[in-house]
Order: structure tokens, then sequence, then C-alpha cells
């Protein structure tokens, strides 16, 4: 099914609402260091603010696409804005770390319901001719709503944490309100005969594809939440910056990450294979990260390491989720292989600052390499398997 012409109008606001969501996921290693000295927590303990996030969409992500496969993306899209708000308010009045970790739960699956919904919906507002650029500028939702959000990290010393929650609930509800009223209603797929969820998973799982770019999602989130995550921290350690500071260079290395959003589209136009885009991209992770965390490393090298990592990964999320009206079975599974994506994408963004957090807190920062390296070294090779999946890789 495809409409008369791409409505990019109703794209752009469609990746509106995933910069939106982005923003509760870069507001979390900015405030950081403040809810920490607010709570007296250690470091492995505050990880789970960012990791924690993820957890439902880790475990239900296709699920949820089955939920937008019924209920419809269109309705879906607004209802996730409004349970972000909701929890981001909730998060900004927590009295303890017990509910402000509920609230990142709740936040989490918002995100989801948001992340599943609007790529599904730009799947039917796009012709197949234009759908990858579209893709592209959909990849682009997370580092640039990170870096916004991460910008407000000067603002922090007066506005405290609490107050970044608040804002971004308001922000939340204002959006949520404008999409429910002015996103256009595309025409819905139809449902196949005798349709139903475990149905649906099993076959969007079964198909060539769809599980080897849902396992690759899940070594670049781990290693693009654990960058972002703890750069902040890093820098005031390695550079002696303050958190203002620290907050603008981790956004400006967040926003990197667009660049190779943005050039998913031509490189792939170009008639560069899937498979050999994502490798290249996993490739250079994999050498950034055996140097970035290195005490040797002077911190200038090591920041630039940085950049030069989140910039080319950048491929990465484009490549995937733009393959997923390629690679579902049919047009009305595509938000279940976009659930299935974004499942393997919450895994990785749970397990990877955890993980990193705590082989930080025993061994310093040169284990994060040992944990990172490997995870780009299994993303190459999941993406070289593609080429058994056949279709355009």
């Amino acid at each position: 099914m495809s409409p008369d012409r791409t409505q990019w109008p109703a794209v752009l606001m469609a990746v509106g609402a995933g910069v939106f969501a982005a923003f509760q996921v870069g507001k979390a290693p900015v405030a950081l260091p403040f809810i920490r000295a607010e709570m007296g927590l250690d470091l492995p303990t505050a990880a789970w603010v960012l990791s924690i996030f993820a957890l439902m969409g880790a475990s239900v992500g296709s699920a949820m696409g089955t939920l937008v496969t019924r209920i419809g993306s269109r309705r879906l899209l607004p209802m996730g804005l409004g349970v972000l708000a909701v929890a981001s308010l909730a998060g900004g009045l927590a009295p303890s770390f017990s509910l402000l970790l509920i609230s990142r739960v709740a936040e989490g699956i918002g995100f989801m319901l948001v992340t599943i919904s609007a790529p599904a919906l730009i799947t039917l507002l796009t012709l197949p001719a234009q759908r990858q650029m579209a893709f592209g500028l959909w990849g682009a939702f997370m580092p640039f709503g990170m870096a916004v959000s991460m910008a407000a990290a000067p603002g922090l010393p007066w506005l405290g944490w609490r107050g970044l929650w608040l804002a971004m609930a308001a922000l939340l509800a204002a959006y949520a309100l404008w999409v429910h009223r002015s996103m256009p209603r595309p025409q819905r797929p139809p449902q196949s005969p005798g349709s139903h969820l475990l149905a649906d998973i099993g076959a969007t799982v079964k198909a060539p594809g769809p599980l080897l770019l849902a396992l690759a999602f899940i070594p670049y989130s781990a290693t693009y939440a654990a960058l972002t995550g703890f750069l902040p921290t890093l820098l005031m350690e390695r550079m002696g910056v303050s958190a203002g500071e620290a907050g603008l260079m981790a956004a400006l290395a967040a926003a990197a990450n667009i660049i190779g959003n943005l050039a998913s589209g031509p490189l792939l136009r170009t008639g560069v294979s899937r498979r050999r885009a994502m490798a290249g991209a996993f490739l250079v992770m994999l050498l950034g990260c055996a140097g970035i965390f290195q005490s040797w490393m002077p911190p200038l090298a090591a920041y630039g390491l940085c950049l030069l990592v989140t910039g080319t990964a950048g491929l990465l999320p484009s490549c995937i989720l733009g393959a997923a009206s390629v690679y579902a079975p049919s047009i009305n599974l595509v938000p279940v292989a976009l659930g299935l994506f974004m499942q393997g994408s919450n895994l990785g963004q749970l397990l990877g600052p955890v993980v990193v957090g705590a082989a930080v807190a025993a061994w310093g920062w040169g284990a994060a390499s040992a944990i990172l390296v490997p995870a780009g070294l299994a993303g190459m090779g999941l993406a070289l398997s593609l080429r058994r999946a056949g279709k355009e890789t």
C-alpha cells in the first residue's frame, strides 16, 4: 500500500514525535550527577536511571508492534506521547529513587509506543522510492532529541533535574495534543484473516532478515547508550570540565550521529549494500571503542574518537529501521518488525550502561573497551550474515 504522494509535513510531524520522545533519553545522562548528589548514589546504582528506561521495550517490543497493527499507528502515536508526559511528571515529583525508577519504566512504555507507531505511520505516508530518505530523517530522531535535551545541562544548576523532568512533561503534553489534532489519517493495511499476536510475531521472526536486524541493533544501542550515557561523567573526571561543559560536549557527540543517519539514504542509493554499510559502521565502532576509554589516550583525542564513532554509527539505525518494509513478511506486519527491531535496541540500551558501569566501577574506565570492542565485532558478524537473507542486501 502506498499513498498518491509522500506527505512530507506529516512525516516531519512523526519525526518530531520521536525527537520529543528522545528528549527523555537525553535528559538522564546530564541529570545523572545531580541525581547522584541528591540521592547519594554510586555509579552502578545510578546507571539504572539510564538503563531501566529500556526495560519494557527489551521485554515486549514485538508484542507492542502487534498492538500497533490492531489499534493503528495514528491512534497510538499521541497516546504514547501522553504516557511519556504523565511519566515525566511523576518522575519529577518522585520522593524516592525507587519511584523515580518506576516512572522511568513508564517512560519506556511511552517511548516504545512512539518509536513503533511513528515509523509505521511513516511507512504509510511515503512512496516506496522516497521511503529510505524518510527513514534517514527518522533515524536522526534519537541523536537530535538527545542532543537538544543534553544542551539543557548549563541550566541544571538553577533549574534542577526535577525542573527538567517537569518541563519535559509540559512539552510532551503540548506535542501530543498537536499530533492528535493535526496528523492525517492514512489508509490502514488490511488485517490478515485469523491473525493474532503469537502468529504475527512468529511469522515475523521466521522470515529471513528481521531477527538478524533486531539482534544487530543490540550491540549498536548498547555502545551508543554507554558512550552518550557516561560521556559527561568521563569528561568531568578525565578533562576536569564543569557539568555544563560536559553536557554540551556530550550533546555534540550525540548529535554527530545525525551525520550517519542522513548519509544512509544517499549511500544506499550509490549501490552500497545494506549489510556492507552496517559492517563498516560496526568496524569503526569497535576500533574507536578500543581507544576512547584507555588512560594512555589523550583526553581530546578520546573525545575526537567518540565523535567519529557516534557519527559513523548513525548509519546503523537508519539502515535497520529502513529495512522494515523490505524484510517484513507483509505490509501489515511492518509494525511487528519495527517492534522486534526496537526490542533489540532497548535490550542494548538496558544492558550497555549497566554492564559498562559495573565494569568501570570494578576495574576502571579501560574495562569499557573490553566490553564494547567484542560488541562491535558481534555486530559486524550479524550484519554480514544478512547475505543469507537475500532481498536487497
